[in-house]
């Protein structure tokens, strides 16, 4: 077992390794030329003057591996501005599916209103404007590992291995939860059909942790709007694996 100290000096080089660009791979899979061409930025959107359906369900997985899933509707529409568009939107309905234990909290979200993430400024290229809400798919998993980590290397090391992996492991999954705190940035106006990225986390006594995201969309050749998306975001340490899906639509009413 390494010591306290060389497995805090450990931590530390993983998050330096977290924040260095050159860890983090990602790219368009499975796209032809022709499909890049399209979706290249530089290329105007240009939304339909009436309302719009737009959804979003997230499904997490629990540690018994059943899942806890929320899906919001909403009812959007597109304004123009001076520096592109502003993507105004109300919820109209929640539904949530969760283990019959955990009814009082799906209770809870279902009742939750979302309404306040609109309106949503987006650029003329269709890409989110506001930080706050979305983060560029180059940066979100890199500073998301980041924060997780900062987090574990402020905790106390201790010697039971049962224990440290099961920190290891709610580290990474933070990782994830991180990732789907923000929006992709070019969600409304994709960039790439299909793009991976992928962090690898060494910790102390050889363990290995991996966050990996992947990203896949249609899209309307007319508007350049998505039409549906969907992100996988996986975390792994050793043979233990946590998955969150979530999926997006935006379709005529």
């Amino acid at each position: 077992m390494t010591g306290p100290v060389d497995r805090r000096r450990v931590l530390q080089l993983a998050i330096a390794a977290a924040v260095t660009p050159a860890l983090v791979a990602s790219g368009a899979q499975g796209a032809t030329p022709g499909d890049l061409a399209g979706q290249l930025p530089g290329r105007l959107i240009a939304p339909p003057p009436v309302p719009m359906r737009y959804t979003r369900s997230v499904a997490r997985e629990l540690v018994d591996g059943a899942f806890f899933s929320v899906t919001r509707e909403f009812r959007v529409y597109f304004t123009g501005f001076a520096g592109g568009f502003m993507l105004h939107g109300q919820q109209t309905g929640a539904s949530v599916d969760a283990p019959a234990k955990l009814a009082e909290f799906a209770a809870l979200e279902e009742g939750r209103d979302e309404s306040g993430m609109f309106p949503i400024a987006l650029d003329p290229f269709g890409q989110i404007v506001s930080a706050a809400i979305a983060n560029s798919p180059e940066n979100a998993l890199r500073q998301a590992v980041a924060m997780a980590l900062d987090r574990l290397s402020a905790q106390p090391i201790g010697t039971d291995e049962r224990a440290e992996f099961s920190r290891f492991f709610s580290a990474m999954q933070q990782a994830g939860q991180n990732v789907t705190a923000y929006l992709p940035t070019d969600l409304f106006a994709p960039v790439t059909r299909s793009r991976r990225d992928a962090q690898d986390i060494a910790f102390p006594d050889g363990l290995l942790g991996t966050v990996e995201t992947v990203f896949e969309c249609d899209w309307d050749s007319g508007t350049g709007l998505m039409q549906q998306a969907r992100r996988d975001v996986l975390t792994h340490v050793d043979s233990t694996r946590r998955a969150t899906f979530e999926s997006w639509s935006l379709t005529a009413i």
